[in-house]
């Protein structure tokens, strides 16, 4: 007796004592395109993610938000002491006031002087100086009004907004603290625009490309950009996938990634059809035989199988 005989005998003496009440149901293996996939590691990330800085020098005064807060955009976030800014506002205000009254005074000088010219009292000379202390007012006037408008922003800049609506996830500074221009003050990110990126080997972009299909931990992603760029060292490239508003997943999670990467013939059946033995995998046929089969890649309640079947055999199963 052959080692396959012997061992579907053996399968037939072990299932024969299972009693059972089902029908059994007959399936024809059909010849049908099967696809390859590869299984991926991906890191979700936010499209939005960003650390605040500070713009300006000086104490943080309050820290309005803590780490999990949900912050609209434009909320403040966060103040610093404004002492030096209103002096800065406030001396620069007095400028354009008295470049304000030098303006009025030069124009009616230049109003009058005009006045002497046109009587013939005084020479053109005069209106011509006079035109030029007016146009000089003029411009003092104009930078006088572009300090304020600095000083205003660096006001501004004491006031720390969020640039947009999202959830804290970091806080760096405490009240109390020193800080100076470019110093980080609180993290955050927006949790409706989610990212994932995951490496795939660089033979399988091209096929990538070709069929643009891929699930992150069983979500369909709404859009998916494989990069032009191989990694050097580790001939990867980049891909990325963009998660539904409703994923559920949060940044910085690690997710499995399935990405189709080709397709090939062969036959399939039915998950429930296949039975173990030991370390035996088999079927049973339509004439209540066993045979021995060799599995491949299982999905969507179907099983390919590499060996042992042939496209036209029926087999049974309960």
């Amino acid at each position: 007796m052959s080692l396959r005989a012997w061992a579907a005998a053996l399968f037939v003496v072990s299932t024969a004592s299972v009693a059972t009440s089902a029908v059994a149901a007959e399936y024809q293996v059909k010849p049908t395109t099967i696809a390859e996939y590869l299984r991926l590691q991906g890191l979700v990330e936010s499209t939005n993610s960003a650390t605040v800085s500070a713009q300006v020098s000086g104490r943080v005064e309050k820290v309005l938000v803590d780490v999990g807060d949900n912050v609209p955009a434009g909320a403040t976030i966060l103040t610093i002491t404004s002492v030096e800014q209103y002096q800065m506002l406030t001396q620069a205000q007095a400028q354009v006031a008295a470049a304000q009254a030098t303006l009025v005074a030069e124009q009616q000088e230049f109003d009058r002087i005009t006045s002497l010219v046109e009587r013939e009292l005084v020479p053109v000379a005069e209106r011509d100086r006079a035109k030029a202390r007016l146009d000089n007012a003029k411009a003092q006037l104009r930078s006088a009004r572009a300090v304020v408008e600095r000083a205003q922003e660096q006001l501004s800049y004491t006031e720390v907004k969020a640039p947009y609506g999202g959830i804290v996830s970091e806080r760096l500074v405490e009240p109390g603290e020193l800080v100076q221009p470019g110093t980080p003050l609180l993290s955050g990110f927006d949790p409706s625009e989610l990212r994932l990126h995951v490496d795939l080997p660089a033979r399988y972009a091209q096929a990538a490309i070709t069929y643009q299909w891929a699930r992150v931990n069983g979500l369909e992603p709404t859009s998916q950009q494989v990069f032009p760029t191989v990694h050097s060292q580790s001939s990867t490239v980049r891909m990325r996938l963009v998660l539904p508003q409703d994923s559920g997943l949060m940044p910085g999670q690690w997710q499995p990634v399935v990405v189709k990467v080709g397709e090939h013939q062969g036959v399939q059946v039915p998950t429930a059809a296949i039975y173990h033995q030991g370390e035996l995998t088999m079927v049973r046929m339509q004439d209540k035989s066993w045979r021995a089969v060799r599995l491949g890649l299982s999905q969507n309640g179907q099983v390919e199988v590499v060996s042992g079947l042939q496209a036209g055999e029926v087999i049974s199963y309960e």
